[in-house]
Order: C-alpha cells, then structure tokens, then sequence
C-alpha cells in the first residue's frame, strides 16, 4: 500500500490501494454482529442508567435531527454536524460492555479470525508503518507507547514488536486475561482514564476509541497530560462528515451504538482538537470503501431516499469514475474513515 502525501497546513494521506467490505466484513457474519449487539445493549444499558450530554466536539446544546438506533437517540450539533448519542452509558457501564457482551466476544474471538489475513495486510502492517514512519519523523527520541482500548489479539501480537520502543503498555485493555498473560512484558493499567494520570508515556495510540469515549475532552486533556512536550497521539474514528453517512445516515450499518456514540464531522473534531492544546500534524480520510458501501445500499434498496446526483452516479457512471471519486473524497477529507496524528505542544 503506497501512500501518496499532500503537503499543506496539514498532511493528507491518499491511499491507491484496492479492496472490498466483505474482505472486512463478511456479510452474514457482520449481521451477526449487529444482531447480537442489538440483543446485548438491552442487558447492559437501561435507560435509567443514561445521562444527557451536549455535543461532545463544540460542547452545542442546540440540535437539528435525531433518529433511534438499537434503542439509542442520535443527535446531530446545529453547530459543528457532529452525530453523537444522548442520553449515554457511563465509562464503566462501557467498559463492562466491551468486556463481558455477547457481542464483543463474538467480534474478538470469531469475527476478526473469519478476516485475519486481510485486517493483518489492510489495516495492521500499514498501521504500524504509518507509526514507525511518523516516530521517526517526529519524535525519533521517543522508547514508551501505549494502546488504549486494545479489542483485536491479532493487533497486539504486532503490537508487541512495534519499533523504536523499549516499553510498551495497553491502558483498560478488552482482551482477555489469558491472552494478556502470553506477553508479561507489557504493563497493563486498567480501570478508565482515572486510573491513566500517573503515566508518562511518549506515544499513545487511540485507534477507534474515540468513538465510544463518554467524555473526549477528558479523554484528551488527560491523554495531554500523560504526554511530554513533542509527544504523540495516533488515532482513527467513523466520521459522519464521510460521504457514505452523510448519504445513508440512519440506514448505514456503521453506525453502530456503542461502539460508535461519536461520530465527529471533520469541522467538529478539528474544533475540539483546538480546543484541547493539540497541534494536528495529520488529518486525512484516506478510506476506501465509501463509494463501495453507497453502490451496495442502492442496489439493495434499503431505501429510496436518495438525491438524483448520488443515483446517478452510481447507476450511470463506471468503476473508473467510481473509483476518481473516491479519490476525491479522500483528498478532500469527504471520507468517512479518519486517521489523524496529534501532537502536544513544545
């Protein structure tokens, strides 16, 4: 997978690879998932346990469209367009979740093994050179890294060989005692983000997890904190600025509670990075699938709610144009998978 970088105010990625959804999620089991999680969330999350929020990027009580999704209320800021959930489950009734559900086992334990070989060469392996590449670059100084919110055996066991670090650590980790046990030499703090303050750690990795944090701006300003001056933060997220959410909203499978109570627009999170005391040295949304996800919901009629220039497109113009198009969108940060490179302030 080769990269190809836009230089500006910040860096775009735009990646020419080529694969499928079902290479991710193959479609009979990915409907599992969304069934279970459906019959999971009524055992975890009573909606006497909710607390109402405002929008977690700009912090907007004012709201323009809602919808219900497995018994969850989405909101879109008036402000910033970011989607997010209110009323929302507290930090340890998620963690529970993502630890004990039905759902999450089924995701770990049977899922990511159907996909293990393309997660490993589309997700994994780039992952770990964006970082070792972007270390280098950056902070070539840095020997401490931590994963937050570590869910995929498969990933910690590249994890464990990430290059340039001496010491390693995985904050409230979802794996399971047994397998956290087969690699002693990385340290484990679980607990929350209370339990994080004390750490002092060069480089931390949010991959997806600020997606279904109950507070990012804590999550952030307690991420700064564990930083040094120079340190980095990687992550990746859903954003609903993306064009396939933008154009199935309440129909797209990927929005999914909660996994997904935040789902930032662009200016939203570009918002609350500011906000927050972060320099962004990367945003992009080098996705690859939003043209894709489009084409099959059309074809499959889940709804007849599209504008006359979506359908056009997809019915009337070929692979070649699809596939220009989708280029576009990842230049233009119009996908809806984000990946972003924060840095704390020298």
């Amino acid at each position: 997978m080769q990269p190809k970088i836009n230089r500006g105010v910040m860096h775009k990625i735009i990646f020419l690879d080529e694969f499928h959804e079902v290479d991710l999620k193959p479609s009979d089991a990915f409907q599992r998932f969304l069934d279970l999680t459906e019959r999971s969330i009524l055992d975890f999350f009573p909606n006497n346990s909710l607390q109402e929020c405002s929008c977690p990027a700009c912090g907007s009580q004012e709201t323009l469209s809602q919808f219900i999704k497995f018994g969850f209320r989405y909101l879109e800021c008036a402000s910033c367009s970011t989607l997010y959930v209110s009323p929302r489950p507290s930090e340890s009734a998620i963690i529970r979740y993502f630890t004990e559900s039905k759902a999450e086992h089924f995701w770990r334990d049977e899922f990511i093994q159907m996909t293990a070989d393309q997660r490993n060469k589309k997700i994994f392996l780039p992952r770990l050179q964006w970082i070792e590449e972007s270390i280098l670059e950056y902070f070539p100084q840095a020997i401490s890294l931590a994963d937050a919110y570590t869910k995929q055996p498969l990933y910690l066991e590249k994890l464990v060989n990430a290059k340039p670090f001496s010491q390693k650590v995985l904050l409230q980790s979802f794996l399971s005692q047994e397998i956290l046990q087969t690699y002693p030499e990385i340290k484990l703090i679980m607990g929350g983000i209370s339990q994080w303050k004390e750490v002092k750690i060069d480089v931390i990795l949010l991959f997806d997890g600020i997606g279904f944090a109950p507070d990012v701006r804590s999550l952030f300003q307690t991420v700064s904190n564990m930083l040094p001056p120079g340190g980095l933060c990687f992550l990746t997220t859903t954003l609903s600025s993306g064009f396939d959410l933008q154009v199935l909203w309440d129909k797209s499978r990927n929005i999914i509670p909660p996994l997904r109570l935040n789902l930032f627009s662009e200016a939203g999170l570009l918002q609350l990075i500011n906000q927050t005391g972060f320099e962004c040295i990367e945003f992009s949304t080098p996705g690859i699938l939003d043209v894709e996800i489009v084409t099959k919901a059309i074809q499959s009629k889940v709804s007849t709610d599209f504008s006359r220039f979506v359908s056009y497109l997809i019915k009337h113009k070929d692979e070649k144009t699809h596939r220009l198009f989708q280029e576009f969108l990842q230049a233009s940060r119009l996908s809806s998978y984000g990946r972003l490179l924060l840095r704390k302030p020298r």
